[in-house]
């Protein structure tokens, strides 16, 4: 009997080391699930932020390069009131090309605001001479609708060559004159406030706010700004 004890004492030990084993895998596995799960979540939404880092910066700096600048504005008296306006404008340093197709000029003087949109230029015949649409409303602009660009440069014309041609896109360097044209009954009398703001399709607007002297004298030009 004495030869039968070391065989009860092994039946009756218990080895759980594999159990023990395969919860810790368990876990493990769970584990590596939520990191990984983790992980994707993590990479979608830093894409999503860099792309919208990359649309935002993009935007700003479209916002910043494509200002415009306005160098002088002018008016043409008749009557002995201003009827036409003349606001001449370059690109800022560094501005991106910039579309005057694609740009509203608003006028107020105090009482009433008016909208002017972009029109391919003509000649004092009130046409393109064929290469353009015929505007038959003057030299200046349909009055209290469209604004004309007459490119001083590159290319100084009279009878504005390059807008007849279809050129509305102001590169770096170019100097535009922008003109439209006011209704006789909003013509502008001596000692008036007038408020332009020039606005581009990308970019922040451009204000040019002056006041018209106290006599236009015998001039048919008043510099107003």
């Amino acid at each position: 009997m004495t030869g039968d004890l070391p065989l009860k004492a092994n039946r009756a030990s218990k080895n759980d080391r594999a159990e023990v084993g395969v919860g810790t895998l368990i876990v493990f596995i769970a584990m590596v699930l939520v990191a990984a799960v983790a992980a994707a979540v993590l990479i979608n939404t830093a894409g999503s932020l860099q792309q919208r880092a990359q649309a935002t910066g993009k935007e700003a700096t479209q916002e910043v390069s494509s200002n415009l600048k306005v160098v002088n504005v002018f008016g043409v008296v008749s009557s002995n009131k201003i009827e036409d306006l003349r606001v001449v404008a370059q690109l800022s340093a560094g501005a991106l090309p910039m579309d005057l197709e694609r740009a509203i000029i608003r006028f107020s003087d105090g009482d009433n605001t008016f909208n002017y949109a972009w029109t391919p230029a003509f000649d004092d015949n009130g046409d393109c001479d064929g290469a353009g649409t015929p505007v038959d409303t003057g030299d200046v602009g349909v009055v209290e609708s469209d604004f004309v660009s007459m490119w001083l440069r590159p290319s100084p014309s009279a009878t504005n060559d390059l807008g007849c041609s279809g050129k509305s896109v102001m590169q770096p360097g170019d100097i535009v004159e922008l003109r439209f044209s006011l209704a006789t009954a909003r013509a502008m009398d001596v000692r008036s406030a007038g408020y332009v703001t020039i606005m581009p399709e990308m970019g922040s607007a451009v204000n040019a706010d002056f006041r018209t002297p106290a006599t236009y004298g015998s001039d048919t030009y008043i510099t107003l700004r």
